[in-house]
């Protein structure tokens, strides 16, 4: 086994800045990017005169898009350096906002959304190196986590532009208020990552000699990439059937399930730095134990228990793992992966991760339809999660340079 211990200049950049920085190219590209049409659709339907069947064709492609964009990033991440990639994408992305403010058209606003969702991908994949190039390795996990929580951040800014804007800008107002804060994220992201280091050299600590594709190919690299999978495959279908699960099948008010879903944001806006400061100091495979163990009683809670109180305590066990994990296991594969092949293993997770949650959700859509419930879903997710644990704690601890 081969492991890369990267040393990284010291960065001219402020170090929390960026960490903001990354943080709101996540909340842009998803928060507004990803989420910020839902809350606007009726309006935009109103105005545009289109059908919910229309919303499923431009939501599925978005999906489409996020597959896409996911490997053609892993793929060119081979030829061009990962903040470029990043950022160029974040300017796309604010470009898209702003074209969404003066559409007068379903079929470019649709072929807006749609790169909107590749965007999503793009940004997100070549995270994990600029962060392996700009942060010290004992500052990663909880730099990850905080960026991976900035969907979170995004999406309670939407409701903040949609209550402030909706009735004296319109839906548009509120489009374009989201492509100038995206354009602002991008200037002073070029400010500061331009001057992200231009190539590190890796430290190589290995106990066998290896060669060409082995040194970035290993055994923790493909279990991890099995673990993206069940990412998507549990965590996505958690959240999509959640809702559902209490409001038609369990009675329970919209009231109470607004509340649970406030609780798993809440917790998710501080999850992912707290949990990622935790593994900068036990270790990212504990904390992705933790995070698993967490989730795996959230769905529990679900499966076993219809009080409405369980279902606060599964959206707080929930959100402790669901935003953390995104950070963590980026941050894992930058600690058995070469920098130079980060953003390339990372864009590949990231694809199987989406796979994950197409076919989790279909089978998820599928097994309600067959049994007449939801439970088996959760149970099914708490399985599963089960078995994500047990195969995280087959990996091996990595060494940490200090």
């Amino acid at each position: 086994m081969t492991t890369f211990a990267v040393d990284v200049p010291t960065s001219r950049a402020n170090g929390v800045v960026l960490a903001i920085v990354l943080t709101g190219f996540v909340a842009s590209t998803y928060g507004f990017g990803v989420y910020l049409f839902a809350n606007l659709v009726v309006d935009m339907r109103r105005d545009l005169d289109f059908g919910y069947t229309t919303v499923g064709l431009i939501t599925g492609g978005a999906q489409v898009g996020f597959l896409s964009f996911s490997f053609l990033t892993s793929y060119i991440s081979r030829f061009v350096e990962g903040w470029k990639i990043s950022l160029c994408s974040t300017a796309v992305t604010a470009l898209a906002l702003l074209g969404l403010c003066v559409s007068d058209s379903v079929l470019l606003s649709g072929m807006l959304l749609v790169l909107l969702g590749g965007c999503s991908a793009s940004v997100y994949i070549p995270l994990a190196e600029i962060v392996a190039k700009n942060f010290p390795v004992d500052k990663r996990a909880r730099t990850m986590g905080l960026i991976s929580s900035g969907t979170s951040y995004g999406v309670f800014i939407n409701g903040l532009l949609v209550s402030a804007l909706t009735m004296h800008q319109g839906w548009r107002g509120i489009w374009l208020t989201a492509g100038l804060i995206s354009v602002v994220l991008c200037v002073v992201a070029w400010i500061l990552l331009r001057r992200t280091p231009q190539s590190v050299e890796p430290r190589v600590v290995s106990s066998n000699t290896e060669s060409g594709a082995q040194k970035w190919l290993s055994r923790p690299l493909y279990l991890m990439w099995l673990v993206a999978f069940l990412n998507g495959l549990t965590l996505l279908p958690f959240q999509t059937y959640l809702a559902p699960f209490m409001r038609d099948e369990l009675g329970i008010s919209a009231t109470t399930t607004g509340w649970v879903w406030s609780t798993i944001g809440a917790v998710g806006m501080a999850a992912g730095f707290l949990v990622g400061w935790i593994a900068d100091r036990i270790g990212v495979r504990r904390a992705l134990i933790l995070c698993f163990a967490s989730a795996c009683l959230a769905s529990a809670c679900v499966y076993h228990f219809s009080d409405s109180g369980y279902f606060y305590l599964a959206g707080f066990l929930f959100a402790l793992a669901f935003y953390p994990v995104f950070g963590l296991v980026p941050t894992y594969l930058g600690q058995i992966v070469d920098v130079s092949r980060l953003t390339q293993a990372f864009g590949i997770a990231n694809v199987l991760i989406g796979l994950g949650g197409i076919c989790g959700n279909f089978l998820g859509g599928v097994c309600k339809d067959l049994q007449g419930s939801f439970a088996p879903i959760y149970m099914i997710i708490s399985l599963l999660l089960l078995v994500q644990l047990l195969v995280v704690a087959t990996l091996p601890e990595q060494l940490r340079q200090r």
